[in-house]
């Protein structure tokens, strides 16, 4: 059986001090002054750049991360994390043009690298994921802010941490990585 942890490094190339979390962390600063590499020995999890689970999301698989360029963090801050439960390698959600479910409806099964040439929209205001996690990207091509979306109902993009309802792209979670 595989042990579900990662492995916080300070410096690049997983060098200096670390702290192994096998579990969700709402702050990371007692261990760790900043993150420069990561090591994620099972499980996937969710890194967020402020302490109690808030600010800028990254999502990472396991697999190494010689810096924090690999997982498209924009710094080395990294104050808190958990787990994603529920990873099944399947999704099914459901995105809406407006707030509260309303407007044209788009469902999606799979991971799409741009919203934008699909359904010839760029702006989501709603969600609803039936069977997930997935991660929105703000840009095409898996690029941007990233947004964790797990099985529920987002009546707003705000609801999922956004402050636009810019949508680019859409990842799935998938136990194949």
């Amino acid at each position: 059986m595989t042990t579900e942890s990662i492995e916080f490094y300070e410096d690049r190339n997983f060098q200096g001090r670390s702290y192994e979390c096998k579990g969700d962390v709402n702050d990371l600063h007692t261990f760790l002054s900043r993150c420069n590499s990561a090591k994620v020995k099972g499980g996937f999890w969710v890194l967020y750049e402020q302490p109690n689970y808030m600010g800028y999301q990254y999502v990472l698989a396991p697999c190494e991360y010689p810096d924090y360029h690999h997982w498209i963090g924009f710094n080395d801050c990294v104050r808190s994390c958990r787990q994603i439960k529920h990873v099944n390698g399947h999704l099914k959600l459901k995105l809406y043009e407006r707030p509260n479910f309303a407007g044209q409806t788009w469902e999606i099964t799979e991971s799409t690298p741009s919203i934008q040439e699909c359904f010839q929209c760029r702006e989501i205001h709603s969600c609803k994921v039936h069977e997930g996690p997935c991660v929105f990207f703000e840009q095409a091509n898996y690029c941007g802010r990233q947004y964790l979306l797990e099985k529920g109902e987002y009546r707003h993009h705000t609801e999922w941490g956004a402050m636009h309802p810019t949508v680019g792209s859409i990842r799935q979670i998938s136990t194949d990585c």
